[in-house]
């Protein structure tokens, strides 16, 4: 899937709940984050912290990070390629 870079808020993400991706830029780093949490693989929802699982309420800072489980592991950063004014994402 793609993305036009200039879609993605600075320093905040771009959330794509169809794909169950957000696309996240941090200064001008960008990287994609896979949504489906690492506990029970709920898609897990942005919020102003990082993200948040409904199901089982565990927390993930901006980056993906776990701040607060049950989950046992960081949501898995997918491939992110840019190419020109667009941003491929693959999970492969």
């Amino acid at each position: 899937m793609s993305v036009p870079v200039a879609d993605v808020p600075a320093e905040g993400a771009l959330v794509l709940p169809q794909h169950r991706v957000a696309v996240v830029r941090e200064g001008g780093e960008y990287f994609a984050i896979d949504l489906v949490c690492t506990h029970l693989a709920c898609t897990v929802k942005a919020t102003e912290q990082g993200f948040a699982c409904p199901c089982h309420g565990s927390r993930f800072g901006g980056g993906g990070q776990v701040l607060t489980g049950p989950a046992p592991r960081a949501l898995r950063r997918l491939r992110l390629d840019r190419r020109g004014g667009v941003l491929w994402v693959s999970r492969a």
